[in-house]
């Protein structure tokens, strides 16, 4: 029995190579070149074509190379097996690091003092605490939640949100659409984590960032249509957000006509916010694969719900 291995779009071989490491005894094909579907246990794959997973009869699981989970929402039937997560310590880590990293970015004003440095002055601005700077997240899957922890374990004022009521030990968490308007009317830095599918394209439109404070930024590390790009750039123009870091679009690579482009409260990053490393996320794989064969649950195992229905 055999794994199916396709990182559509990127490089196979460090995940050949990976994976073969830990599960010598497993036999590794890349696809298309299948040469049994009925011997295939295991797909682990990356934005696979679309109805291919129904190929394979005697599929046990089949694990996500990536952390975001579109794709495989937005197939209109999925074989009857475990859909696991891939849940990489070390892409949880990049995530938060560049969120923090832009979330400091924009308390303590760093853009001020870098204009200062170009102009060669020399002053001090009053900047808020960390226990004082608002941090939201949107969306506490995986991801968000543990953002969410890492800038409480950093002392700011943190709070989440998602669809379903969740608890995170030092975390605020809030859920509904109650909560929503509470949480989004007492935000310093919004994190947008939310995954993209029916219930979440364009979700911050023009209603939903409005109701951020004046003078509120946005870190966008999820997916470039959860946001209304015409709404955030609104409400840019108007400096009732006072800047943003987007690391993904609707388009990538950014086209050059860009609106976001060349704007001194936006800074563009080309999708680098969390990196998945084949070394170190090979073994979750691999560790998930052993444990299916060894008549245990994998996790996380992802369930998919009705996205069309509203947050």
């Amino acid at each position: 029995m055999s794994i199916l291995l396709n990182n559509s779009g990127g490089d196979n071989a460090p995940w050949e190579e990976a994976i073969n490491r830990y599960l010598p005894n497993k036999e590794i094909h890349l696809y298309p070149n299948i040469p049994n579907a009925n011997a295939i246990e295991y797909a682990v794959v990356w934005h696979h074509p679309h109805g291919d997973l129904l190929n394979y009869p005697n599929l046990k699981a089949v694990l996500v190379l990536g952390a975001g989970m579109d794709h495989i929402d937005a197939e209109s039937e999925l074989p009857d097996c475990p859909i696991v997560r891939l849940v990489d310590p070390a892409v949880g880590d990049d995530m938060a690091q560049y969120s923090l990293y832009w979330a400091m970015h924009f308390q303590r004003g760093y853009e001020d003092y870098r204009k200062q440095s170009a102009a060669k002055q020399w002053e001090r601005f009053e900047v808020p605490m960390s226990r004082d700077f608002r941090i939201s997240v949107l969306g506490l899957g995986p991801i968000g939640s543990f953002i969410a922890e890492s800038f409480t374990n950093n002392n700011f004022a943190t709070q989440g949100w998602s669809r379903k009521p969740k608890h995170l030990d030092k975390v605020r968490c809030l859920s509904g659409n109650e909560g929503l308007e509470m949480m989004l009317a007492n935000t310093d830095v919004l994190i947008n984590c939310l995954p993209l599918n029916d219930g979440t394209r364009n979700f911050l439109d023009h209603e939903q960032l409005s109701q951020l404070p004046k003078g509120s930024f946005v870190i966008n590390v999820s997916r470039g249509a959860v946001i209304d790009d015409a709404a955030l750039i609104s409400l840019l123009d108007e400096s009732h957000i006072a800047g943003a870091a987007l690391d993904t679009f609707v388009e990538e690579p950014l086209p050059a006509a860009s609106t976001y482009w060349g704007r001194e409260n936006v800074h563009i990053t080309p999708h680098v916010a969390g990196g998945t490393y084949a070394k170190s996320a090979a073994k979750v794989i691999a560790d998930n694969i052993k444990r299916v064969d060894n008549g245990q649950a994998p996790f996380p195992i992802y369930q998919r719900e009705d996205n069309s229905k509203p947050i």
